[in-house]
């Protein structure tokens, strides 16, 4: 599947609660990040998506593999705005 997106596991005890999809691969994502990501969630769209690639791309090659993504999927200012709304409710 193309693009990026949220996924909360169901169920209590996870390290990794969350994990965001990066077409066809995951990054797991801790509770505290999730957090994180939540108070930066009001930011102009672009701000969020700096934030947000710096926060889970652990590495130069993640990094790069969200922006291609993002750039496949859309206009990065739509994917900010709901991006922001989902992790508002995760």
């Amino acid at each position: 599947m193309d693009g990026v997106r949220f996924e909360r596991l169901p169920g209590e005890g996870h390290h990794y609660p969350v994990l965001f999809h990066v077409g066809n691969c995951y990054v797991p994502v801790t509770e505290h990040i999730v957090s994180e990501l939540k108070a930066c969630a009001l930011l102009p769209g672009e701000r969020f998506l700096e934030v947000l690639i710096d926060k889970l791309g652990y590495s130069e090659y993640l990094k790069e593999r969200i922006r291609e993504e993002l750039k496949k999927t859309g206009d990065p200012e739509t994917q900010a705005t709901v991006l922001q709304g989902v992790v508002r409710n995760l």
